[in-house]
């Protein structure tokens, strides 16, 4: 008989650049959730730090949010429970840039600016052990992040396996956030042995585009309800799916949403998989049974190859 597994997938706005008190809000929640037998947690994206790019410190919080990694890698091993704690904006290398109007013979020190390079992370930490099992640099950047953050391009997707408590292993793909609107991304996660993917998300629902809003003010409910439903049904995976904003869910193929939260409401919800039902999804649907068939007429758009 295939396992089941509860994710607690925590929803909540971080306050602003408040590292201190976003975490301990995100640490009484895990444990709350371990408490009540989950098994993996999720916490949103920009938990820690919240996205106020303009803001004069927002860079050297994000170089402070680094050290929470450790903290959260001693909650799993306390609590036997799988953490992937949102996303972790990190600073890597400073990059020296010359000044305009300047050639690289003539500039000195005090004239090359410092250009911070940010990345935006998720980390898989596992229960126990406290290990990273995998990280993920979000790749497909809504266009407010870009020149804030680098994307992640120089690297495949790539699914991991992760023991169940008990007996068992499911394999695991992480994406964030508008990385759900690209299908290819999923794809070759799922080429790769996919089962899960897990989706730590900053998806605003109402401060949209007001020419959205006139035509639709649930635009982006209706987005999220219908593609992550999608999206699990296409590749007969399970999707958790974890935003700041609402709409958080577990989806799954023939079952569709296994719950979800409110907008704008701080909460936790726990969904309990049945991996069984990706195996019953998979022998309906063949959808990786075509995907490993050699003459598949779409092969060439994935890279990978079931495991």
């Amino acid at each position: 008989m295939a396992p089941t597994f509860k994710i607690a997938l925590i929803q909540f706005q971080a306050k602003s650049l408040s590292l201190e008190e976003n975490f301990a809000k995100a640490a009484a929640e895990i444990r709350l959730a371990a408490s009540q037998g989950s098994q993996l947690t999720v916490l949103p994206e920009y938990h820690l730090t919240s996205w106020v790019p303009e803001h004069p410190d927002f860079i050297a919080s994000c170089a402070e949010s680094v050290a929470y990694l450790p903290r959260y890698q001693a909650l799993a091993r306390e609590l036997n429970i799988h953490i992937v704690p949102g996303t972790i904006v990190e600073p890597v290398e400073p990059i020296m840039s010359t000044a305009p109007g300047m050639s690289h013979n003539d500039e000195t020190e005090a004239s090359r600016p410092l250009v911070t390079e940010l990345r935006n992370m998720a980390y898989f930490i596992a229960a126990s052990t406290g290990d990273i099992l995998s990280t993920y640099q979000k790749k497909n950047l809504w266009y407010l992040e870009r020149g804030i953050l680098t994307a992640g391009r120089n690297s495949p997707h790539k699914a991991f396996d992760v023991p169940l408590s008990g007996s068992g292993m499911i394999r695991v793909g992480m994406l964030i956030c508008w990385d759900l609107a690209f299908p290819e991304a999923f794809r070759e996660l799922v080429a790769d042995g996919a089962q899960l993917i897990v989706i730590p998300a900053y998806w605003c629902l109402t401060k949209i585009n007001p020419k959205i809003l006139a035509l639709n003010l649930k635009s982006e409910v209706a987005f999220l309800d219908s593609v992550t439903v999608a999206r699990a049904y296409e590749n007969t995976c399970a999707v958790a799916f974890c935003n700041a904003f609402g709409e958080s869910q577990v989806a799954m193929p023939i079952l569709g949403t296994l719950g979800k939260l409110g907008i704008e409401k701080d909460d936790m919800i726990i969904s309990e998989v049945d991996i069984d039902v990706l195996r019953v999804a998979e022998e309906h649907y063949k959808v990786r049974t075509d995907l490993q068939d050699e003459g598949w007429h779409y092969s060439r758009c994935v890279t990978q190859t079931l495991k």
